[in-house]
């Protein structure tokens, strides 16, 4: 799965491209959003997860929150992207499909703030 910021090129830009995945990387993605959705304070840095590859060095981390505030910009290409549980069960529901073998498309998993989320199996939206 590549990880990739996307500043401009696009009315849709600024966002975050998850793309060229398997249906089992999607369904181990799915697997971190219900965990975010079933736990306590846990943090995920998906860029340093073993099926990601960060383009120019883009860094999201995904973190449960108490209220939905969406994706950050830390600094230069780093980014938090923050849900309640029922945020992350949401966002599980959406990458589902794309965890089945016959998945195409494109599905966006954050549209809450300036800086959106995009999840394509192409990368095309």
């Amino acid at each position: 799965m590549k990880l990739e910021f996307l500043e401009s090129g696009s009315p849709d830009c600024p966002l975050i491209r998850l793309y060229e995945f398997t249906s089992r990387e999607a369904y181990q993605l799915r697997r971190v959003a219900l965990q975010l959705a079933r736990s306590k304070e846990i943090t995920v840095r998906l860029h340093e997860q073993p099926n990601v590859v960060a383009i120019d060095g883009c860094k999201l981390t995904l973190q449960q929150g108490k209220k939905d505030r969406g994706v950050s910009e830390i600094s230069s290409l780093n980014f938090e992207c923050v849900f309640s549980k029922a945020g992350w069960l949401q966002v599980a529901d959406l990458i589902r499909p794309f965890s089945r073998s016959a998945a195409n498309g494109f599905q966006w998993l954050s549209e809450t703030r300036k800086v959106k989320i995009l999840l394509s199996c192409d990368g095309k939206w």
